[in-house]
């Protein structure tokens, strides 16, 4: 029973190749199959990629950040860092460094 259906499969995909090949093998450009793909030449110039990290703040004429240095300080010492997570950032380095 398998064979019967392989075998009949076969047979329709071969009958489907020849017929296309027959058909019109040298109008392959008129086809709606080439008017569905494009190449990537010309995809590449219709679509522009966006820049890395393009509006993630680190760009030239993104303002820093007034907490990063105190996020740096705070994240070195471990019990600053684990207070942190508890009490927030601004809240930890006032209680371990004071008003500064």
């Amino acid at each position: 029973m398998k064979s019967l259906v392989l075998l009949t499969l076969l047979a329709l995909l071969t009958l489907g190749l020849c017929r296309r090949a027959a058909d019109g093998s040298a109008s392959t450009k008129d086809s709606p199959i080439s008017e569905a793909f494009v190449s990537r030449r010309a995809s590449a110039e219709l679509v522009q990629r966006q820049k890395r990290n393009a509006g993630y703040g680190s760009g030239p004429g993104a303002p820093p950040d007034p907490l990063e240095a105190k996020r740096e300080v705070c994240e070195l010492n471990p019990d600053c860092d684990e207070l942190a997570d508890q009490v927030g950032l601004q809240e930890a380095y006032r209680r371990y460094y004071g008003l500064q």
